[in-house]
């Protein structure tokens, strides 16, 4: 797999800028008139919310691409389509006018189908009263299976791509339902999966579950003409719970003062005090250091280490203003590579201009 020649963040960050984020800005734009075009003003407004808020999404599951220059076409579009539909479901489950999981079951449902070639076309806003999108998530969807398609081991990380994508599915569902009933919907689905992973708590695993990076990690590792399982496993045990979860702990714990006040879920504020979320979260980062160094091309998967918790933690939010959220953000920070923390804290200027 060409990219195993990355070795430092500052061939990372050549490979994104010169070969990933032309691609990524052909097919964001594309995606973007697309939802300019939905007929129904509802579906139109939150498809053209999620996009504008939401890019650095695309943004950041791009970088995935990098490491394989030679499927970088499929690898963007791909992550593209992906992120697309699940920003866009999520603003639908979000911001819009429903509070039915029926209803927000089945229109995840067309992120399985994304993953699975030769699925049909379901009616995902069946149970919802805005239905004419005119086409442009049945899009989304064929244009995922026509590029996972093109991967050529795509059939042997199938099955944990679909496992990730179901769970990532099911936490939509449960946080969305009416406030009253989340904590108990998810304390419930927890009891469910927690055998499996005995080593972290019942807020951590929804946050594992919420991210989409270890999707497009087994999205690169498919470019490759043959998997050794073992690898596959590897990256399973790193990426869910260690680097998937620090990815969205992360991003609540920088949102924490903000859904306080909102009143919304925050998954950072269900530790008993401020130290426990520290030392939780530090946790996480040491765990998943170390099992990125065991994945092939470790020195990527230790660089996306490093850069989320730079890119999150240098974040605008994080101010003396918020003593709670700057405090472990800078007992944090120290956990991170020097060089790769100064690289990612200067990108995510440009990221989010």
């Amino acid at each position: 797999m060409k990219g195993k020649g990355i070795r430092n963040p500052w061939q990372l960050l050549y490979r994104v800028y010169r070969h990933v984020n032309p691609v990524l800005e052909q097919e964001f734009s594309f995606w973007y008139k697309e939802a300019k075009a939905i007929p129904d003003p509802e579906l139109r407004k939150q498809a053209i919310a999620s996009m504008e808020t939401k890019k650095f999404h695309c943004q950041g599951g791009a970088v995935y691409a990098a490491q394989s220059l030679t499927h970088v076409d499929v690898l963007v579009a791909l992550i593209v389509a992906y992120q697309t539909i699940s920003d866009y479901l999520d603003n639908l489950c979000d911001r819009s006018t429903s509070l039915d999981p029926v209803d927000f079951r089945q229109l995840h449902l067309s992120m399985q189908d994304a993953l699975t070639p030769g699925a049909e076309i379901r009616n995902y806003y069946l149970y919802r009263e805005e239905k004419d999108d005119g086409g442009f998530l049945a899009r989304l969807v064929k244009t995922c299976q026509q590029q996972v398609e093109r991967l050529p081991s795509y059939p042997q990380v199938q099955s944990l791509v679909l496992k990730y994508s179901l769970l990532y599915s099911d936490l939509q569902v449960h946080k969305h339902i009416a406030p009253e009933k989340r904590e108990a919907a998810l304390l419930h689905w927890w009891e469910q999966h927690r055998p499996e992973y005995p080593d972290i708590l019942w807020q951590e695993f929804s946050a594992v579950t919420g991210s989409t990076i270890g999707i497009f990690s087994l999205f690169v590792m498919a470019t490759q003409q043959k998997i050794d399982q073992a690898d596959i496993e590897r990256l399973d045990a790193a990426y869910f719970p260690w680097i998937c979860g620090l990815h969205i702990l992360l991003d609540y714990l920088i949102d924490l003062e903000e859904d306080k006040a909102g009143g919304d879920l925050n998954f950072v504020s269900y530790y008993a005090s401020t130290d426990e979320a520290t030392a939780r979260l530090t946790h996480f980062i040491q765990q998943a250091k170390t099992s990125a160094k065991a994945l092939p091309n470790a020195a990527f998967h230790s660089m996306i280490v490093d850069g989320l918790i730079a890119f999150y933690l240098v974040d605008r939010k994080v101010t003396r203003d918020q003593p709670q959220i700057y405090n472990t953000a800078k007992q944090l920070l120290k956990q991170a590579g020097s060089i790769t923390s100064f690289l990612f804290y200067v990108n995510s200027f440009l990221v989010r201009r």
